[in-house]
């Protein structure tokens, strides 16, 4: 069994949590050992990946693994986008009553990202993306938004191909938020799987994957999603920890990282010993 390392997920940094608590946060959490991070350039309405690459620039980046995600593009931004975002997030650090009122904010169509699946508008992405992040490769770039049968696939793993031979990016791969194995099956069809990287949601499909495909290289997110939904009658009942969690994932997929939205002290120290103790 290989226990999956954590890592740290900045889908919230820029969104609701701001840019001095989301570089404090990117600080501990390296500091506690983790060197995966994950970001994409939709994150924080498009101001992620700056955050981020301010951290980059305190660390050496070989001893990182720098995750990013193109296909949602986010809307440009605008005095309007960052008064929003401000309201959002001071509803949210409020009463719960308001927190509601950050989640509308937060999906307004106004500010709503649209998707992109041709190779040029995603190397328009990557782009500014290496530019956002400070470096010159990525470690893993992902589809953000991957589903079967989408047009121009063919076209967008001939780029990823050629982005991985020239060397900027180490790993390609799709970030399959739907069914699992409905995307894991399309992708074999398609002969697309056998170089790829999936991101997924830890779910029932990944602790139960047939055996030809326990060899895909996975990166899995959203754990107490899945942990909150667990009951006495769900398949994965005896599963009731994050360090269950873990070593379950080593033993059932080649899990490569497991991440993890700590922004409070408290969560990230929590994790990590579970972690340590899972090993």
């Amino acid at each position: 069994m290989t226990v999956p390392p954590l890592g740290f997920g900045t889908a919230a940094i820029m969104g609701r949590v701001s840019r001095r608590r989301g570089l404090a946060a990117l600080e501990r959490a390296h500091a506690a050992g983790i060197r995966h991070f994950d970001t994409a350039r939709s994150y924080g309405w498009g101001e992620a990946e700056r955050v981020v690459g301010t951290f980059l620039r305190g660390h050496a980046r070989e001893d990182i693994r720098l995750v990013t995600k193109c296909g949602i593009v986010p809307v440009r931004r605008s005095p309007m986008l960052q008064a929003a975002k401000a309201m959002g997030r001071l509803a949210l650090s409020l009463a719960p009553g308001l927190r509601a009122r950050g989640r509308q904010i937060a999906t307004s169509t106004s500010f709503r990202p649209t998707h992109a699946a041709d190779p040029e508008a995603l190397a328009a992405s990557l782009r500014t993306s290496l530019g956002e992040l400070g470096v010159s490769y990525v470690d893993v770039l992902l589809l953000h938004n991957f589903s079967p049968g989408m047009v121009r696939l063919e076209e967008v793993v001939t780029w990823f191909a050629g982005l991985k031979q020239s060397g900027v990016i180490r790993q390609y791969g799709f970030s399959v938020e739907g069914d699992l194995k409905e995307g894991l099956s399309f992708l074999a069809r398609q002969n697309l799987l056998a170089d790829a990287v999936i991101q997924a949601p830890v779910s029932d499909a990944m602790l139960d994957l047939p055996k030809e495909w326990r060899d895909v290289p996975i990166i899995a997110h959203s754990p107490f999603e899945f942990l909150r939904a667990q009951s006495p009658i769900t398949p994965f009942a005896s599963i009731t920890s994050f360090a269950d969690l873990l070593r379950a994932l080593g033993e059932t997929c080649r899990c490569e990282a497991l991440v993890c939205s700590m922004f409070s002290p408290g969560h990230l120290a929590a994790n990590v010993e579970a972690w340590r103790k899972s090993k």
